[in-house]
């Protein structure tokens, strides 16, 4: 032992193993601190690494579960929430809807399908419309909001356990510790280097998710190590390109109209919202608000599809006329103008600035004139108008809001004087659209209340002067404005969809009354106009069999009258709608005809009785001989026809002898009696009171 011991003293005297030994417990002590700072590091680096994992498969699962959630299609929300579950790095998912009602849910969550989910987290996420992350014990828990166009339409909630997401502390520290050992023992400046080396890519794809987290998706990561770190770089390369193709897509649906390829609602009111904000002292600009006309009987005609071409036809024109604008009118540096489409056939254009107002006037007589000329779609020539209203800013206005409903009322007022036209906003239409509204809601109330009354005009046989019917005529008994006549209500109960159940209740209402007339001994038919949109109704024949049988009145007692506007517009839907009350004794009128656009091939077919001569014509015929050809020709058609014919607004007894001899069967107008109450009428009609009545 002796000659072991002293080799070994005289090598521990030696100052190259000396140095040797100090280089090593320097490097040992160097590398031990290394090794805890880049644990650390690493344990950091870890975390964030989990977290932005969770974060990213959530707001994968909610791209992906958001059209379900808008619909709310729990059976498929039930079967992919279940495949996501199986993941190893999924404990729990669960979808909501905009009220925070779960939908669907699997795995370990701590709520169940048709609950009201309280978790903060999540009520923070839908209303920041942001993603949310935090760590409760060894979990992570991410709510992201699931967006679908354009909107929020609910959230994902999802579980996700650190350990299938975050590799643990001890396997770390053996890694470092062994790669450690074999740098001391071995060769430690060349594992020193390799390791740096083979560290680099990891880095890269660590900055790469920290840059997927704060949503910066156009990134590409460049490693060429031919190991799985570049299979790995790849994957991330692909799984950002098709983020990044979701995110474009998904501003394409919040931003852009999918028929037209026009900015939409949402994008033209931010442009409009900018434009507002940042213009100049001074500066003006104005939006129109632009709406076709007759475009919807097209659409009906010619099918959704055909619509849509012809909508995609109608922005290429009103692009084409804007740029035009631009080019002509436009200054160096100055901004171009925005075409949008806010919806079904509504458009809109942002001029963010104009030198003056007369400026937009001139725009939109352009715009007008260039839709007016025919479209060609699939062979059929259509014709369109269009209407436009002019909103100014900043005197109109200067928020999106503010200007778009001041031009939509300059537009409908454009509209209400005939289309093809333009109004600029003025003052006064904001107190005629409060009124409006006002009025409608009263005509709601008064619907509600029983405030409405039918009076009837009698109509006279020229044959005889004897009383043959009458027509009912609806009358508004107005709380305060006192007996109001159709024309003060008629256009808003129509604007407010309300005009198809005043038209059946006049009808119920009529009914009855030439009923209880009839069982007076009275028996004289009545005539009720039918609204256009009481006609179109599916329902129609069967309310007015319904009406018919409640009253007991018999089906001949009745005669239905619709406007020639209405008859022609859909000719062969009409035959077919009126044919099982015509079976069964209902007769029908077309009134104010020759006033709207009559085929004659399909007045040859319509099955009507009676012609109902405008009382325009009737009105003029003594003083306009253009006005009383026209009431001769109608006479004389109906002679043909062997149709029954009413002159309608009889005001003199020239008119009336005039009619006479022309060989028209009714009367109807002041000359004889104007509408009255029921009680009234049946006095009228009284056998000894219609002498003296038709005498005077």
């Amino acid at each position: 032992m002796a000659p072991i011991r002293h080799a070994i003293s005289r090598v521990m005297r030696s100052l190259v193993i000396k140095f040797t030994l100090l280089c090593g417990l320097i490097l040992i002590l160097a590398t031990t601190a290394l090794m805890s700072v880049e644990y650390y590091l690493k344990r950091a680096e870890n975390t964030e690494t989990g977290l932005a994992h969770a974060q990213i498969i959530t707001e994968l699962f909610a791209t992906t579960l958001a059209p379900a959630i808008a619909s709310g299609d729990a059976g498929f929300l039930v079967t992919r929430l279940g495949q996501f579950s199986d993941r190893a790095d999924v404990d729990g998912i669960y979808a909501v809807n905009v009220g925070r009602t779960v939908l669907a849910a699997d795995g370990d969550t701590p709520v169940n399908p048709g609950m009201r989910a309280a978790d903060a987290m999540l009520q923070s996420a839908l209303g920041a419309v942001d993603t949310r992350v935090e760590i409760i014990g060894q979990d992570i828990h991410v709510a992201a909001p699931a967006f679908h166009d354009g909107r929020v339409v609910g959230a994902i909630v999802v579980t996700v356990p650190i350990h299938a997401v975050a590799r643990p502390a001890g396997e770390i520290l053996r890694r470092q510790l062994m790669i450690a050992l074999v740098a001391l023992l071995v060769f430690l400046p060349l594992v020193a280097l390799v390791v740096q080396r083979a560290l680099s890519p990891m880095r890269k794809l660590i900055e790469a998710a920290r840059a997927a987290s704060s949503r910066n998706l156009d990134i590409r990561i460049d490693i060429r190590t031919g190991d799985e770190l570049e299979l790995l770089a790849n994957a991330f390369n692909r799984m950002f390109a098709r983020l990044e193709a979701s995110v474009k897509r998904v501003h394409r649906l919040a931003y852009v109209d999918m028929i037209t390829e026009l900015p939409n609602r949402e994008r033209f009111r931010k442009e409009v919202e900018r434009v507002t904000r940042e213009a100049a002292e001074g500066q003006e600009g104005a939006v129109l608000f632009l709406d076709l006309d007759r475009f919807k009987r097209v659409n009906d005609s010619l099918g959704i599809g055909e619509g849509d071409r012809l909508l995609d036809a109608v922005a290429r024109r009103l692009r084409e006329a804007a740029r035009g604008w631009d080019l002509a009118h436009g200054e160096s540096g100055s901004e171009p103008s925005m075409v949008a489409r806010l919806g079904g056939d509504e458009f809109t254009v942002l001029l963010p600035q104009v030198r003056d107002p007369a400026d937009a006037a001139r725009l939109a007589r352009r715009i007008i004139d260039s839709v007016r000329r025919p479209f060609e779609i699939s062979g059929h020539q259509v014709f369109l108008g269009l209407s436009a209203g002019i909103a100014l800013f900043p005197r109109d206005g200067d928020d999106p809001e503010t200007l778009l409903r001041h031009a939509d009322l300059a537009m409908a007022a454009a509209k209400r004087n005939g289309g093809n036209a333009y109004e600029y906003f003025e003052a006064s239409m904001n107190r005629s659209a409060f009124e409006r509204l006002v009025l409608e809601n009263e005509l709601r109330e008064a619907v509600r209340d029983d405030q409405l009354v039918v009076f009837y005009q009698p109509k006279i046989s020229f044959a005889d002067g004897s009383i043959a019917g009458s027509e009912a005529l609806v009358r508004w008994r107005h709380p305060t404005a006192g007996m109001l006549a159709p024309g003060a209500f008629i256009q808003a109960a129509e604007e407010c969809g309300l005009i198809g159940e005043i038209g059946d209740w006049v009808l119920r209402r009529a009914c009855r009354d030439a009923q209880a007339l009839r069982a007076s001994g009275l028996s004289k038919p009545v005539a009720v106009n039918v609204s256009a949109m009481q006609f179109e109704s599916e329902n129609f024949a069967k309310s007015v069999m319904d009406a018919l049988e409640e009253s007991g009145l018999p089906p001949h007692m009745l005669e239905l009258e619709l406007t020639e506007s209405t008859a022609m517009r859909d000719p062969e839907r009409v035959i077919s709608q009126i044919a099982p009350l015509r079976e069964m004794g209902v007769t029908f009128a077309i009134d104010d005809f020759g006033t709207g656009h009559s085929s004659l091939s399909y007045l040859t077919r319509m099955p009507f009785d009676v012609f109902k001569i405008d009382q325009s014509f009737v009105r003029n015929m003594m003083d306009d001989e253009h006005a009383r050809i026209v009431v001769e020709t109608i006479l004389a058609m109906a002679r043909s026809l062997k149709l029954k014919t009413v002159a309608e607004g009889v005001e003199t007894p020239e008119q009336y002898a005039a009619l006479r001899d022309l060989g028209a069967t009714l009367a109807q107008g002041y000359l004889f009696a104007r509408p009255m109450p029921l009680d009234e009428f049946e006095r009228y009609s009284a056998p000894g009171a219609k002498a003296a009545q038709i005498a005077g």
